[in-house]
């Protein structure tokens, strides 16, 4: 089961404003940019336009002008063309006028000045005859007052353009900017993050709606934290009741594996005895003696053997070591360990044990005496299958390239489909009353998913299909360079 994580580990990711900020404009410098480019095209447009204008009123000013004057010219023209003559020159002389053309009622011409360019003014003389006048563009006109017109428009735009930047940052900018580091705080676990409530309708509005989410935030944020909290002490209970169980069974196998060496160890005892009493009485040779010693010596190391590995299955384990993730074990030595537990039961003295330990197999995760008993409850009801008759077969080898499998065989008759489904949950047994608790694969199920692994059951079968013998398969994963059990 896996443990429940602490609120403290709750901590939020950074901000992507922050990484985003490096590749874009903020919003000020958008504003500004914004307003820029606003006001220089307006300003561009707006003073070629006054430009225009100005020229068409300095063209219609001199086109008024060149036909008062050239009425006049024709009403001297009808007095005195010698006059009109003298005047024409005049204009032409001071450049206001281009050229003049005087046509009598004869049809005679007088010309002054340039007829070709400009523009053509007409007007009648009085008794016949024509005066027409060229009127030229003056070669600075309007265009020369550019520059200072260009000049008021930049200091004019320059003037809105900051006053505009002022008040949009104050109105918009700055409460976007209060709320963009308020929201900076909440994601990164802020626990009384607000923003004041102030400004233009739409800002206040928002300034609201955040504050309420950051509200809501809190109070959903302490209400996970509680439930994660009740969470950690409900696994921790958990795990305590199923460290109980797995205890219990444990003293349980500890215990059918007791009858089993207190027989075993009956013989070896009663041989002791035996010599003993021959000791005692004497008479014997000082080679009968040691031959005697070295018998009682050797019966003895059996019993201390068999007394001290069960001792040191039954013994209580420290949990943390085991569930330490480099802790790692070689299933040919649990199989080993747990065939030599098992051996002395006067149950199994019919039972062929077949072991078939694979050198490619490498070690796998799991404390050595947690594996050894789940290979030894695994026996036990294989020898319990058999009825005390038949063979056991015991295979450990690499699966693949991270996982090792260990499977176990029996010659027994199989396990009823009724009960597979429901083989691993707690209390399912198929042994009669007072033989079994129905735990035993239950507790090896979980310590098996503990470790990362799995354990299944299914039967065998022959190659017409009948079935062999029920077959269990653990398979658990390689840790590469961890330290032995």
């Amino acid at each position: 089961m896996a443990r429940a994580s602490s609120p403290k580990s709750f901590a939020p990711a950074p901000p992507r404003g922050a990484a985003q900020g490096a590749r874009s404009l903020g919003l000020r410098a958008r504003i500004l940019l914004a307003l820029s480019v606003a006001f220089l095209l307006s300003s561009a447009l707006l003073g070629f336009a006054v430009v225009q204008l100005a020229e068409r009123a300095r063209d219609v000013d001199r086109l008024r002008d060149a036909r008062a004057t050239a009425r006049a010219l024709a009403a001297a023209a009808a007095t005195d063309p010698q006059l009109a003559t003298l005047e024409a020159a005049a204009l032409v002389h001071d450049g206001a006028i281009a050229g003049v053309e005087l046509v009598d009622a004869r049809g005679a011409r007088v010309v002054r000045g340039e007829l070709r360019r400009g523009v053509h003014v007409e007007a009648p003389v009085a008794g016949g005859g024509m005066v027409r006048l060229t009127v030229r563009r003056p070669p600075g006109g309007a265009a020369s007052l550019a520059p200072l017109f260009a000049l008021y428009l930049l200091i004019t735009t320059a003037t809105v353009l900051v006053f505009t930047y002022v008040a949009l940052g104050h109105l918009i900018v700055r409460p976007v900017e209060r709320l963009t580091r308020a929201s900076e705080r909440l994601a990164a676990g802020g626990a009384h993050v607000s923003v004041p409530e102030e400004g233009a309708a739409e800002v206040l509005r928002l300034a609201a709606a955040f504050n309420e989410m950051a509200a809501q935030l809190r109070a959903e944020r302490a209400a996970l934290e509680a439930r994660l909290r009740e969470l950690e002490r409900t696994t921790l209970e958990l795990r305590a009741a199923q460290d109980g169980l797995v205890r219990s069974e444990k003293l349980a196998s500890v215990g059918r594996l007791a009858a089993g060496i207190a027989h075993e160890i009956g013989n070896p005892l009663a041989a002791i005895l035996g010599f003993v009493e021959l000791l005692r009485g004497g008479g014997l040779e000082p080679a009968e003696e040691r031959e005697f010693l070295t018998r009682i010596h050797a019966e003895t190391n059996r019993i201390h053997r068999i007394i001290r590995e069960l001792l040191d299955f039954s013994r209580q384990s420290n949990d943390a070591e085991d569930e330490a993730a480099d802790v790692t074990s070689d299933l040919r030595e649990v199989v080993a360990d747990a065939v030599r537990l098992v051996a002395p039961q006067k149950d199994l003295g019919l039972v062929r044990i077949e072991q078939h330990l694979h050198d490619d197999a490498p070690r796998v995760l799991g404390a050595a005496h947690r594996l050894t008993q789940v290979v030894l409850n695994l026996l036990l009801n294989a020898a319990d299958a058999v009825a005390g008759e038949g063979t056991i077969v015991i295979t450990v080898a690499r699966h693949d390239e991270t996982t090792v499998s260990l499977v176990v065989e029996d010659s027994g008759p199989g396990i009823a489909p009724a009960v597979l489904a429901t083989l691993f949950e707690p209390f399912v047994t198929t042994k009669p009353a007072g033989r079994g608790t129905g735990l035993g694969l239950a507790v090896c199920h979980t310590l098996i998913e503990r470790l990362g692994g799995t354990l299944t059951a299914d039967n065998a079968l022959s190659a017409d299909g009948k079935v062999t013998g029920a077959r269990f398969e653990v398979r658990l994963p390689v840790v590469a360079g961890a330290k032995g059990a």
